[in-house]
């Protein structure tokens, strides 16, 4: 996962933005006809708390100004939050925490809903610091500071979307499968806002959902989904997918993915053809690269393909429950050229999801965003205005759900 950028957005305060309304609630409400609320009401409900209409949305992020620079019309623009308050952490950018404040200001004045990456815990976890989660002084500071990220959302007078801690989940589900599950994972839970709070990885997720609800009603927030949680084969024809869908929206449901809003999913980091070349190398295979075949077919004939990966949205949003936004979507050109070069590697995700949203709405996924994961990677200034041009012909006639 690439870090957060770290930038000075300075902007007046905008008070016109999109219409917002209170969450989903997580118990079902009800949908048009009085009866409980179905997967695409909670699609279409995302939308329009978000964007004020009920259509699929579209995205890109990690780039403070660039979708601006190259008119790249868009819903909603992310940026990742990282780091501690008193470690020189995303609170710091900016005087008094005010960073996601000026940047969700920036976005409104351009009619577009910000949407935040919060970031941190994957890093304890991925570096096996798991001690850090009982530490009574740091997750006091990783809970100010997410109460902070909030207030400054409500702040805006702004809706915006967060999702929580991409591949932590993951990394918590290798845990839970080593005998450590997210109920009996010690850690500490020391605000006022959470009192009664289980001092374990449970309660900490909880209180998080707490504090989002209490200071940000206008906020919507979702947990990410690994797919690695519970990997399948993508070259195995038999493969479970359905079932590893399955069992990674349950594990969520453990850890209270059920009362949040959405639920995050990426299909690769990083553009296939850098992978294809093991990140970045000068020899080329798209098979034996650093993470095996990734430029899929986009006939869906040979595997491994896209339709695996509706398949197995489908199955995470079907029994989750939560509508799906995909994140972090390469930027690549498609290419028959294994490979590339820094900034310009070959993918063919753009092109296959603006030509399949009707396939994806129908996996239970509401908007799909599109960001580098890390540098060297092809962007909104090497990709020869494809995302540009897709945007601009989706947003002249955008899909409802």
């Amino acid at each position: 996962m690439r870090r957060g950028v770290i930038a000075v957005v300075l902007v007046a305060a905008c008070s016109n933005g999109p219409h917002h309304s209170m969450p989903v609630d997580g118990a079902g409400g009800g949908g048009g006809d009085g009866g409980p609320l179905t997967l695409r009401d909670r699609q279409r409900q995302l939308a329009i708390d978000l964007r004020g209409v009920g259509n699929y949305m579209i995205g890109v992020g990690n780039d403070n100004s660039g979708p601006y620079t190259h008119d790249v019309p868009m819903d909603l623009h992310y940026a990742y939050l990282d780091g501690y308050g008193d470690e020189n952490g995303w609170p710091t950018w900016n005087t008094d925490g005010d960073y996601p404040l000026y940047f969700a200001q920036t976005d409104a004045m351009h009619m577009v809903t910000s949407m935040f990456t919060y970031y941190q815990l994957a890093l304890e976890l991925e570096n096996n610091n798991d001690a850090i989660l009982a530490d009574g002084t740091r997750m006091t500071q990783y809970l100010s500071d997410v109460r902070l990220l909030f207030q400054k959302i409500t702040a805006s007078g702004q809706p915006a979307a967060v999702q929580f801690e991409p591949d932590f989940f993951g990394y918590l589900m290798q845990r839970a499968s080593a005998g450590k599950p997210p109920d009996q994972f010690p850690a500490a839970v020391n605000v006022p806002e959470c009192p009664s709070a289980p001092q374990t990885v449970t309660g900490l997720l909880g209180c998080v959902i707490t504090l989002a609800r209490m200071y940000a009603p206008a906020a919507r927030i979702g947990f990410h989904a690994s797919m690695w949680g519970d990997y399948y084969d993508v070259t195995d024809p038999d493969a479970d997918i359905d079932g590893s869908g399955k069992t990674v929206a349950d594990f969520l449901v453990s850890v209270g993915a059920d009362q949040t809003d959405f639920v995050t999913v990426e299909t690769l980091d990083r553009d296939a053809g850098f992978w294809e070349t093991d990140g970045g190398g000068t020899t080329c295979s798209v098979t034996s690269g650093t993470r095996g075949p990734v430029y899929w077919d986009e006939t869906n004939a040979t595997l491994p393909n896209f339709a695996q990966h509706v398949q197995w949205v489908t199955a995470l949003t079907a029994e989750l429950q939560r509508p799906a936004l995909e994140w972090q979507t390469p930027l690549g050109v498609p290419s028959d050229t294994c490979g590339g070069t820094d900034m310009h590697w070959r993918d063919n995700r753009v092109h296959y999801f603006f030509g399949h949203v009707p396939d994806l709405i129908g996996a239970g996924v509401a908007g799909m965003t599109f960001g580098t994961g890390a540098g060297d990677q092809t962007d909104l200034d090497t990709d020869g205005d494809q995302l540009k041009d897709a945007s601009v012909a989706y947003m002249a006639a955008p899909t409802a759900m």
